[in-house]
């Protein structure tokens, strides 16, 4: 028997024997195993695992005397990961006494999906950006939890904090995270960012526990944003319950994961196992309590197929919310990642600098979330869609109590509903103390939340769903009910009374209290607004452009479209969908300023006024010593063009120009970027995408030269300018005894492919030159190119002699398909060959010396000879 499994053996004897038997209570109840790891261990022993010891020292040494070949590493205390595992000892493990549980150790963690199609609009975010622009995340630090981003993206550019991480390689996945949360907009307004002001760093996912809490600390870390999964993963293990002990230590600290892109998966474990598309979060860690699991919506606001979804292993609410994510669940978590930040800031300057706690923040963005999916709540959606700009208005309008109850005890408080309202909502958060891993549910401390008309004494209860494991109960409407499985908890009213309102907050059940609250509340009416287009926004000519609007409401309504100057409306639907809050307008192709209108039975509301205009994208026709050359195509009705330049962190006006060029002093460091923009009446269009300058690759004018063909019985050359701005003329010059002489002059046209021609070549070996002159007189020059010029009956070889072994090339007359012939001085055939290239080729390995004729027979019918002499 091997060693260590007579050692295994043995310690099962000894414990069959009552050899423990000193170790009385706590030595007598053996650990729980995680359940996808006692599924896997039956097929494959796993090489790892991390455990969560009863006592420290008491385990280390059994481990020592009965598994000593093991190896442990302390990851996040008090847990312990093991390595080195070999067939039969988890079975041992099973039977150590100073053990709790056993878990998985490490999974290969994978990144979520790429970018596909970024929209800010679309969680009302650019309305944040337009309403309220110092909200930009100024001040908060973002980590990035995956693989490192790329330090040298410019739209990152001077606010990315040091890591450990970065020592590895970039992964786009991980910069395009950085970027949706935190892009400066420098490369193209695409990559502007949610918090564009804010500072991020990274950190690697190759270690699934949380980071040291003193690192997060030490860097001020508030938002951590985890795009990643280990597949399906649907328990309370030790790492979800570490997620869950951080943030109580660090109660700033709010953890974002995508609830995975695996929406179609069956779990294999657990209460919901065989139940095809439920349950389906991609790793234990997303199930914790007090972190913002996130779901994905497709630009048609619906959950995205692959989205993950609910519920957690015990029937809590998974994932909490959703945002916009064309590109999967990464996306949307990144976005929400994103939102938070704005959301502490906008708290934090109210609040002379001090951040909130992350329950709050975690319960401003449910609340103010719009409802999608199934009605009030559901296992798909959460709690809705996150909606930026209802955040932010929450906290500006301190719309928020916060609190701490134990049990019995409950907090009142009135709120006064005004007459009109469409929606009262009001949301209770609290982080609850973390589990015991494998506890049949994951909550600790019970709160209670009610809402009570004072006039009537009517009650109203938090939205519940169903989380028994059939499809059926699953996809049924959420009631209401009191809720002993959440912490989270929302009541919501339709169409209110106006009067007072009581909110009652009621420790239900709190062992480990005080327990602090979070509490937020709004109330909404039936008006319609418009999120998008913002003031001074700009829209695509010619392109399909997604508008926007908020509403409570449904019903149809008229859309309409005018241009600035212009008393007529022109209707772009008449039988719009409000409850749908957007549409999709192609734009015609023109520069003009624009408003839209959306006109009900009793309601019309216009929106800001947008510039509608092509988009720019320019490009660096001349970099030259000390001057670069911006050019860029015009645009029918601009008044001017704005010219952008990267300086200091972000883009920047440069000058306004009426013209097409501008000329700029080139950088004074090796790399820069520029981007222009169309101009109507003073108002300003977006950017196009940026185009970068680096010193190293100057261009003077001329951007290629070269032949037509290396051997010809014409001289022809293609020469590329990439500008012809203050060019006087071009020239083409042959290199004759040393000497370049000139041998056509052209003018200069707006066309930049020019054909220049040699009409009096010698024959043999030409060399020449392409030469530009400005208006001012200064002359460029192309590099040198060598042309064979043949007439009819060239033939040429070389070299000539040759030494047996080397090949031989051939230059004739032509340059297609030719029959190549080797013959000896007795008229033998000692060689042949058909080859189609511009040098043809003949070997002379194996020949005698001697003198040889090369006979070429063309595809025109010329026949060509020479002499060969070989050595």
């Amino acid at each position: 028997m091997v060693p260590h499994l007579k050692a295994a053996f043995a310690g099962i004897v000894m414990l069959m024997a009552g050899a423990a038997a000193p170790i009385l209570g706590q030595a007598q109840t053996l650990p729980k195993i995680a359940a996808p790891l006692a599924k896997t261990a039956k097929a494959k022993a796993p090489a790892q695992a991390r455990v969560l010891p009863k006592d420290t020292r008491q385990f280390t040494a059994w481990l020592q005397q009965n598994l000593p070949h093991i190896n442990t590493t302390i990851t996040t205390s008090p847990s312990i990961t093991l390595t080195n595992l070999q067939p039969g000892d988890l079975l041992l493990l099973q039977q150590c006494p100073w053990l709790q549980y056993i878990d998985r150790g490490h999974r290969q963690a994978k990144e979520e999906l790429e970018l596909k199609d970024s929209d800010l609009s679309a969680n009302s975010i650019a309305a944040v950006h337009a309403r309220y622009p110092e909200w930009n995340g100024e001040g908060i630090v973002v980590s990035v939890k995956e693989n490192p981003f790329d330090t040298t993206d410019i739209d990152l550019k001077d606010r990315i904090l040091a890591s450990p991480a970065f020592s590895e390689a970039y992964s786009t996945h991980a910069t395009t995270m950085a970027t949706i949360i935190a892009g400066g907009g420098n490369s193209s307004p695409e990559a502007l960012g949610v918090v564009w002001g804010s500072s991020v760093t990274s950190s690697s996912f190759a270690n699934l526990m949380p980071d040291e809490t003193e690192a997060l600390k030490q860097q001020q870390v508030s938002v951590q944003s985890h795009s990643y999964g280990v597949g399906v993963e649907n328990y309370y293990g030790l790492e979800s319950m570490a997620y869950d002990e951080q943030v109580l230590a660090y109660p700033e600290l709010l953890h974002v994961f995508s609830s995975g892109n695996s929406g179609t998966a069956t779990p294999e474990t657990g209460a919901y196992a065989g139940i095809a598309g439920v349950a389906n979060l991609t790793g234990q860690f997303k199930t914790s309590k007090n972190s913002l699991s996130v779901g994905a919506l497709d630009k048609n606001r619906t959950v995205g197929t692959l989205s993950s979804v609910g519920p957690a292993y015990d029937g809590r609410v998974k994932p909490e919310l959703v945002a916009h994510g064309a590109g999967g669940t990464s996306e949307a978590a990144a976005v929400a990642s994103g939102v938070a930040a704005m959301v502490q800031q906008a708290y934090a300057a109210q609040q002379s600098g001090t951040l909130p706690p992350a329950a709050l923040v975690k319960a401003v963005l449910i609340n103010s979330a719009d409802d999608v999916g199934n009605a009030h709540v559901d296992f798909e959606s959460g709690y809705g869609n996150i909606d930026a700009l209802g955040a932010v208005e929450t906290v500006k309008s301190n719309r928020f109590r916060m609190g701490s109850l134990a049990t019995g005890a409950t907090d009142r408080f009135i709120l006064q509903l005004p007459a009109g309202t469409q929606q009262l909502k009001v949301t209770l958060v609290w982080h609850d103390a973390a589990a015991a891993p494998d506890a049949p549910t994951a909550l600790v401390n019970d709160l209670d939340l009610q809402l009570k008309h004072s006039g009537s004494g009517e009650v109203w209860l938090p939205w519940v769903l169903n989380a028994f494991p059939h499809p059926d109960s699953l996809n049924k409407t959420a009631i209401r009910a009191a809720d002993h499985l959440n912490n989270v908890e929302q009541v919501t009213l339709q169409q209110p009374m106006a009067g007072a309102y009581e909110v009652h907050i009621t420790g239900h059940t709190v062992p480990q209290g005080p327990q602090a609250y979070s509490l937020v509340y709004e109330y909404t009416s039936a008006a319609l607004s418009w999120t998008y287009p913002t003031p001074q926004s700009s829209l695509t000519a010619g392109n399909s452009n997604r508008i926007r609007w908020s509403t409570h409401v449904s019903g149809s309504a008229r859309l309409e479209y005018k241009t600035s100057g212009s008393d007529t409306w022109t209707v772009i639907s008449d039988n719009i969908n409000l409850s749908q809050t957007y549409y999709d307008w192609t734009a015609p192709d023109i520069l003009t300023l624009a408003q839209f209108r959306l006109v009900t039975g009793t309601q019309t509301i216009i929106s800001p006024e947008f510039i509608l205009a092509p988009v720019i994208n320019p490009a660096i026709t001349l970099s030259c010593g000390e001057e670069v050359l911006l050019q860029w195509p015009a645009v029918t009705g601009a008044t001017a063009y704005q010219v952008y330049s990267l300086q200091g962190h972000y883009m920047q006006p440069l000058l306004s120009v009426k013209d097409t060029v501008a000329i700029l002093a080139a950088p004074a460091q090796e790399s820069g970027y520029f981007a222009v923009a169309p101009v109507l009446a003073g108002a300003v269009a977006r950017r196009g995408r940026s185009v970068a300058y680096t010193s190293e690759a100057e261009v003077c004018y001329i951007a290629n030269f070269l032949p037509r063909q290396l051997v010809m019985d014409s001289v022809l050359f293609d020469l590329s300018l990439s500008t012809t701005y203050s060019l006087a003329e071009v020239a083409l010059e042959r290199l004759d005894n040393g000497a370049y002489t000139v041998v056509q002059v052209k003018p200069v046209t707006r066309q930049t492919e020019i054909i220049l021609r040699d009409a009096s070549p010698t024959t043999g070996l030409n060399r020449y030159r392409a030469r530009v002159t400005t208006q001012q007189g200064q002359q460029y020059y192309s590099q040198t190119e060598e042309v064979f010029f043949t007439r009819s009956g060239f033939i040429q070889v070389g070299p000539n002699p040759v030494v047996a072994g080397q090949e031989v090339a051939v230059v004739a007359h032509g340059e297609g398909v030719a029959q190549l012939q080797l013959y000896n001085l007795l008229g033998q055939q000692v060689y042949t060959s058909t080859d189609g290239g511009v040098l043809k080729t003949v070997p002379t390995t194996g020949l005698p010396a001697g003198i040889y004729i090369l006979r070429l027979l063309t595809e025109r019918g010329e026949k060509l000879s020479t002499r060969l002499l070989v050595l």
